[in-house]
């Protein structure tokens, strides 16, 4: 199959999957990736506002809001990400996609010592990622390619195998119910 096929048939399992309750393996990923020494080292957290087909990931944002900075991303016009220091998830509004974000304001800049938490629609076990198709992260992880960058899925988004183009960004790290890849 390619990319956009693997992306229908992905899409059509996250809407059957959306009455699955997904809390004990979405506090497993949370869990592992809070107590995680790449967590507990970084001095910035991107990360982002969970879809309900997500991992959700709330209780890392709150932990990064209360012992590290938090930045999350900004849809903008021109199809790239700009990522935004948030100081409470009271303060996002919905985005042009509908997604909670912040509002405009003076582009985060990571570190080598940042997280970067990467979502998508499915991952291989070689950490190969299948994004919605706009390439938003992948253009973000090539021009910051020193921060880390971790993966979440649940376990039903995990696949064997995806296409890869040149254009394709791996993370370094991928967290799926608690185990690392």
């Amino acid at each position: 199959m390619n990319k956009e096929e693997i992306r229908k048939a992905m899409r059509k399992l996250n809407q059957a999957m959306q009455s699955v309750d997904h809390g004990a393996e979405d506090m497993a990923t949370v869990r592992a990736l809070v107590n995680s020494p790449l967590f507990q080292k970084s001095d910035w957290v991107f990360g982002f506002m969970p879809l309900y087909c997500e991992v959700d990931i709330a209780p890392v944002l709150q932990a990064a809001l209360q012992t590290r900075r938090l930045a999350l991303p900004r849809s903008n016009g021109d199809d790239t990400l700009t990522f935004v220091e948030v100081k409470s998830l009271d303060e996002l509004k919905p985005g042009r996609f509908g997604i909670l974000e912040p509002k405009a304001g003076v582009e985060a800049q990571p570190t080598s010592a940042s997280l970067i938490i990467v979502p998508a629609l499915a991952y291989t076990p070689k950490r190969v990622r299948l994004g919605r198709g706009k390439g938003f992260y992948d253009r973000y992880l090539e021009r910051f390619p020193d921060p880390v960058s971790i993966g979440v899925c649940r376990t039903w988004q995990l696949i064997e195998e995806l296409p890869v183009s040149i254009y394709d960004r791996q993370v370094d790290s991928l967290l799926c119910n608690g185990t690392w890849y």
